[in-house]
């Protein structure tokens, strides 16, 4: 199903598949394209992207490779923190403990070309799941505290989530998350945390894990497509399309993250990911890595919500009805994918009481 993009969306798409498209944009084009840019968080690494060819990047016009720059900048000083961040931890968390980094982090640690330019604003950690109360115990230890303070919160991210409430200490810029798994014990699509530590990969000269490639693709694909409400989250997908890109060519290779998708139940999400790359990003995407297409009643409310709710836009264009719509859809989605219709119904009346308390109490 077509859909109708801005031009300066498409101008921005088209930039990231070839940095050549940005030579001759005009001055507005430019401002339309870095607004969205910034919407979707991805500007430094767009800047990136026109720096890489000098021929690109020399065609900017002075104003927004200003802008560019900047963002560029910016990045740089956030991987600044995170590595700070990364050190300190080191002698916070207990020495006999295992701990994975994931996303963001994980990115960074093995220098991937697509964390150029990407912004953390948190620090992911995994630990076994035994491990989790003596890991929390000694971050308490070291300063950092719940950024979460209602009792019932904290008994959904601890009963029926795969991390802790986010966690702040203070004098630090970065937010801390602890994981015991990539997707709640309670979602649909649930990644066995047993055959993700099982392939873990140690970083060289450092106490850090990383997940194995195809599970760091595996839960990025998983993150989007069933941890988010999909709103604006086309730096995710550019995560994506980068993991994809790098994958080997062997189709030995590639057979093997197929079955490894379809141990994790992840074949629908896989199918929505690679759609959305390719349709949007021109990811190349080998024959042999496609699972089973979705029905095709989900496909196409697929093709018509994602548009609506995963791509930047400017303020200014307003969502209309169907984006109205379409981010309705997109968060009730967003709670059925990670929750049972019983836990579902419970939880949105327990939300929705709270609400109604606390409008009364004002």
């Amino acid at each position: 199903m077509a859909e109708r993009l801005s031009p300066p969306l498409v101008c921005l798409l088209g930039i990231l598949q070839d940095a050549r498209l940005a030579q001759g944009l005009t001055l507005p084009d430019w401002e339309a394209v870095i607004r969205l840019a910034r919407a979707a968080r991805i500007h430094a690494t767009l800047g990136h992207r026109l720096l890489a060819n000098p021929d690109c990047w020399n065609a900017v016009p002075l104003q927004p490779r200003g802008h560019l720059e900047a963002a560029m900048n910016f990045a740089a000083w956030r991987r600044h923190l995170l590595d700070m961040e990364l050190r300190s931890l080191c002698s916070q968390l207990p020495a006999g403990i295992e701990v994975v980094l994931i996303k963001g982090a994980a990115y960074h640690t093995q220098h991937l070309p697509l964390a150029e330019g990407r912004l953390s604003a948190d620090i992911d950690l995994l630990v076994r799941r035994e491990d989790l109360d003596a890991t929390e115990a000694a971050l308490v230890e070291g300063g950092w505290r719940s950024t979460v303070t209602d009792p019932y919160d904290q008994r959904y991210y601890r009963e029926w989530s795969h991390e802790l409430p986010p966690m702040q200490a203070k004098g630090h810029a970065l937010e801390l998350d602890l994981h015991h798994g990539i997707a709640p014990v309670t979602s649909r699509c649930r990644p066995d945390p047993a055959a993700l530590w099982a392939s873990r990969r140690a970083l060289p000269d450092s106490r850090y894990f990383v997940l194995d490639p195809a599970d760091q693709l595996i839960h990025a694909v998983v993150h989007l497509f069933q941890d988010t409400e999909l709103d604006g989250r086309l730096r995710d997908l550019v995560d994506i399309d980068a993991m994809v890109r790098a994958l080997p060519g062997e189709d030995a290779a590639l057979r093997a993250l197929v079955s490894r998708v379809s141990q994790f139940g992840a074949d629908r999400l896989f199918w929505f990911a690679l759609h959305a790359c390719q349709r949007w990003l021109g990811t190349p995407v080998p024959s042999v890595l496609w699972p089973a297409p979705p029905p095709m009643t989900a496909r196409r409310l697929m093709d018509w919500m994602l548009p609506r709710t995963l791509l930047p836009r400017l303020p200014e264009a307003g969502l209309g009805l169907g984006g109205l719509c379409a981010s309705q859809l997109a968060k009730w989605r967003y709670h059925r994918m990670r929750m049972p219709t019983g836990l579902l119904l419970r939880h949105g009346l327990e939300k929705g009481w709270r609400r109604l308390a606390l409008r009364g109490a004002r």
